[in-house]
């Protein structure tokens, strides 16, 4: 978006009349957003989170222009309610939100038209463009994107972003970047034809150009939306979905981003607060558990969270009554080191494990935060995370 030429100082004034005028004062703003300020002056840090979501300060006043209610980054349901419809059209080879955060254009002017053309908290429509599924040319999930850009390496995992970059066909394909902030699933039994919404907007066929560049929907085809069960699902980078539960996009995209307690009826995250990193270990036949041989390597799932004790049960709940358990390998409860004040801090840690941890030719990713390594690696991995984590905070 172009700079406003305002005064010195109208980027705070115009925040502050905000905070105060919608939401009736600058703390309540913070909570409406699910923003942490980590002990941090309000009114200092407040501009830092405004771009994170909205991208820069003009698009935080541009989202507010029709009121609290009718801002589509709060309430994903305001896109549908534009005179011209904030919702757009693109095509994915399936649908990854947790490994690709992001919203790719192969160039900078693809990626200007699609700014030039949305406002903060887009809803962009995916259909499957893989043409060996099963759901092929079929809608199978919803993204709502800010207007942050930058380069899409910074808002994908380790694992995916070195897939795309060893494969030549791709290595240069959608490294322009705009993050995605929420991210929804489509069930299976409401996804309908990319032709069945959107029967003016694909009327021409022009498939490729729908995939590079996407395409605005009108509005009567964005109504469509309010036909699919959705369900809300993790986006990398973002806040851990601890559980989510389908309802109908009429309502689900009615609520705002899920907080640290259940007050929302469909998405409980985990609450903000200090973080430990932790690596968790598969115990088990990891032959039998992966159905070929791994020569001693582990599965282990590399993060972070308040307890990692707790988080290791919660997924050993997940399983059945087997020969299979999760435990914890490392966390830095047990190396005694003092939880990252933010998770910021703690996201660096995990990024550089991750990125550590799916390298060849002793290491594997096994999708999201799960892995193939063998013990060596693993405590690598532990030490380069930490060392990570610890330089963010000195540069915070």
């Amino acid at each position: 978006m172009s700079e406003d030429p305002r005064n010195p100082g109208w980027d705070r004034q115009e925040i502050m009349r905000i905070a105060n005028e919608q939401y009736g004062n600058l703390k309540k703003m913070i909570s409406a957003h699910d923003w942490d300020t980590d002990g941090r002056i309000s009114s200092h840090i407040v501009p830092t989170l405004i771009v994170k979501t909205y991208g820069c300060v003009e698009a935080f006043v541009h989202a507010h222009k029709n009121g609290r209610k009718n801002n589509p980054v709060m309430l994903p349901i305001a896109a549908l309610k534009r005179k011209t419809s904030n919702v757009w059209l693109t095509s994915f080879y399936g649908f990854g939100p947790e490994e690709w955060g992001v919203l790719g254009f192969s160039d900078e002017s693809k990626r200007q038209r699609f700014l030039n053309g949305s406002e903060p908290g887009v809803l962009v429509v995916i259909y499957n463009s893989n043409q060996n599924s099963q759901d092929w040319k079929k809608i199978i999930g919803i993204l709502q994107c800010s207007h942050e850009i930058g380069p899409s390496k910074d808002y994908m995992s380790p694992s995916a972003w070195e897939q795309k970059d060893n494969d030549p066909e791709y290595r240069d394909s959608w490294n322009y970047g705009v993050k995605v902030i929420r991210a929804w699933r489509v069930t299976d039994d409401t996804m309908i034809d990319v032709s069945e919404l959107a029967p003016l907007s694909t009327e021409s066929g022009a498939w490729q150009h729908i995939g590079s560049r996407g395409v605005k929907l009108k509005k009567s085809e964005a109504q469509n939306i309010k036909k699919f069960d959705l369900e809300e699902v993790e986006v990398y980078g973002d806040g851990k979905i601890i559980h989510s539960t389908v309802a109908n996009a009429k309502e689900i995209l009615k609520t705002s981003k899920a907080g640290p307690v259940s007050k929302k009826s469909f998405v409980v995250r985990e609450s903000e607060g200090p973080k430990h990193l932790y690596i968790l270990k598969l115990c088990g036949d990891t032959d039998a558990f992966l159905d070929r041989e791994v020569n001693n390597k582990l599965v282990v799932k590399a993060g972070f969270s308040k307890d990692p004790n707790s988080r290791c049960r919660d997924f050993n709940r997940a399983l059945p009554e087997c020969a299979f358990h999760w435990e914890v390998m490392y966390s830095g409860v047990i190396s005694k080191f003092n939880a990252y004040p933010c998770s910021d801090d703690a996201k660096a840690g995990e990024k550089v494990m991750h990125k550590h941890l799916c390298k060849t030719p002793t290491g594997e990713s096994l999708g999201r935060e799960f892995f193939l390594a063998d013990t060596t690696q693993i405590e690598k991995a532990w030490i380069k995370g930490n060392n990570a984590a610890k330089k963010a905070l000195r540069e915070d």
